[in-house]
């Protein structure tokens, strides 16, 4: 799972947001585990598939609220200073709990796949 660093914004479904500096994503795929053999050592391996993903915290502005990321199916862009992630279709998972302290939340969005773009 990769932490980005140089993260500058995220939009969803073309609504930009102000994100802290660093993010963690994953473009899915598959994952694959050891069988192990009784003593024989490796006998194979078994997959199973991983969603992608994107979480980053985000920064509400002036007008914007919570629910502007509550997104299904929609797109998911998250740009920094050497690569675009883009999860489309995400959704938003998780709960919508504001810190009203720095006025933010932690976002994550999963999908079947994404992509990165340089």
């Amino acid at each position: 799972m990769p932490t980005l660093a140089g993260v500058q914004t995220l939009s969803v479904n073309g609504a930009a947001f102000a994100v802290a500096e660093t993010a963690s994503y994953n473009i899915g795929g598959k994952t694959r585990e050891n069988i192990a053999g009784g003593g024989k050592g490796s006998v194979g391996f078994s997959q199973k598939g991983r969603a992608a993903f994107i979480e980053v915290e985000v920064f509400l502005g002036e007008g914007q609220k919570s629910s502007d990321l509550d997104v299904h199916a929609g797109e998911i862009k998250l740009e920094c200073a050497d690569r675009t992630i883009i999860l489309s279709p995400g959704s938003y998972v998780g709960d919508l709990n504001v810190d009203a302290s720095k006025n933010s939340l932690t976002a994550r969005f999963e999908g079947s796949s994404a992509r990165e773009v340089s």
